[in-house]
């Protein structure tokens, strides 16, 4: 640390002015920081103190060149840092799409220090008008990664410009969910039956598991011992890679109904039959593969079960305007998503019995998560509590 001192003599006047400036050695960066110009030696000393404190704290001024770098290339940066199992697979993925999709155009080739708060607040506003909460809110998410990679592992700025901006609000949506009437409907279809997905759909329906669990399972994940059961140990996304559960409650071994381990036994024989006839076909430890053999990804599931439900509903509204009614025992059914079987298994089972616990425990998350995400409130649930409230007071008043 020093105070250097500039001696300037103007060519014009003959006049000789003086100035202090700090300058200060940077260990980490190996460069000097210096101050501004000061009329006195005691304003550069605070300078040098600034300065000195700015260091230790990892707040100093950054490098030029490192001020100049672009978004683009900070992103590239992040984006190798972050990769799974830094992040999952799938949510690295996503990250990379929203960014060449949404964010690149608009401040990919801008310098880092060049981004202010405003720019953010506006870039929001802008996507607000056209692109649903959740993708609005998923992008500034990227960006206050992006810069908070650039402040601490960069040190390209000292401050998050995207910190402060408010995110879009998200409105409540209703899920929708089947009864336990509709599922059993739904699986009794013979089209449904005939389905390749079929003991898919039954494990999704009866375990309320997600879809890249069910994609997931292993050959090794059924057991008879001690009694019929399937192991959640691993996932697959709709990259083909192989993931772990979401959380470590995620991993679990349920048991499962002796009709739906015989269904899915029967499914494995077919494939180590198929296996042993064509070697290089189904050569995984996938439990369920598609017909050429290779593992299923869950979006291909997901619109296997969709163009399932569709086509039964179109089915029945052409029989409905020629006939007028419906053919006795069938009913459309509403639309769900895949992920519905879920909600609706959480939601159904506690309407018989309200143990969160139990409950989360067959699905694999907490018992928080069940109830904040996954139950459904309705009218007829909320009802019964407000009635079996007012008949106790009632009889506490007779009495």
């Amino acid at each position: 640390m020093s105070i250097q001192k500039n001696v300037y003599t103007s060519k014009k006047t003959g006049k000789t002015k003086i100035q202090y400036y700090a300058s200060v050695w940077h260990p980490t960066d190996k460069r000097k920081i210096n101050g501004p110009m000061r009329s006195t030696e005691k304003l550069a000393r605070q300078d040098e103190t600034d300065i000195q404190r700015s260091i230790e704290t990892g707040q100093a001024e950054a490098a030029p060149k490192l001020r100049k770098m672009k978004i683009d290339e900070i992103y590239e940066e992040w984006h190798k840092a972050t990769a799974p199992p830094v992040y999952s697979n799938n949510t690295w993925q996503i990250y990379g799409r929203f960014y060449r999709s949404y964010i690149k155009d608009v401040f990919g080739s801008r310098s880092v220090s060049e981004v202010a708060p405003l720019h953010i607040q506006k870039y929001v506003n802008l996507m607000a008008e056209k692109y649903a909460p959740e993708t609005v809110n998923k992008c500034l998410n990227i960006l206050i990664d992006i810069f908070n990679f650039s402040i601490d592992v960069l040190k390209c700025i000292t401050i998050n410009p995207a910190s402060g901006v408010k995110r879009c609000k998200v409105p409540q949506k209703k899920k929708a969910i089947w009864s336990d009437a509709q599922i059993e409907y739904f699986l009794s279809l013979p089209e449904v039956q005939e389905s390749h997905y079929y003991p898919m759909l039954c494990l999704s329906a009866c375990l309320g598991a997600r879809p890249g669990e069910v994609c997931g399972l292993t050959e090794s994940s059924l057991s008879a011992e001690p009694c019929y059961t399937i192991s959640f140990d691993r996932g697959y996304d709709n990259y083909k890679h192989e993931t772990d559960l979401k959380t470590s409650g995620s991993h679990r071994t349920p048991p499962i109904p002796a009709y739906l381990y015989k269904m899915i036994r029967r499914r494995l024989l077919w494939k180590k039959q198929i296996h042993l006839e064509y070697p290089e076909w189904g050569n995984n430890d996938f439990l369920f593969v598609s017909q050429n053999g290779e593992p299923i990804k869950p979006h291909q599931y997901s619109n296997g079960f969709k163009r399932l439900l569709l086509a039964h509903n179109r089915q029945l509204e052409g029989v409905k305007d020629q006939h007028k009614k419906l053919p006795s025992g069938a009913q459309e059914l509403p639309y769900i998503p895949l992920y519905g079987f879920r909600t609706s298994f959480a939601t159904n089972n506690m309407r018989k019995r309200p143990n969160a616990a139990l409950i989360s425990s067959i699905m694999g998350n907490s018992p928080k998560t069940l109830i904040q995400f996954y139950t459904q409130s309705d009218v007829e649930m909320q009802a019964k509590i407000i009635n079996d409230y007012v008949n106790m007071n009632n009889k506490q008043a007779a009495l």
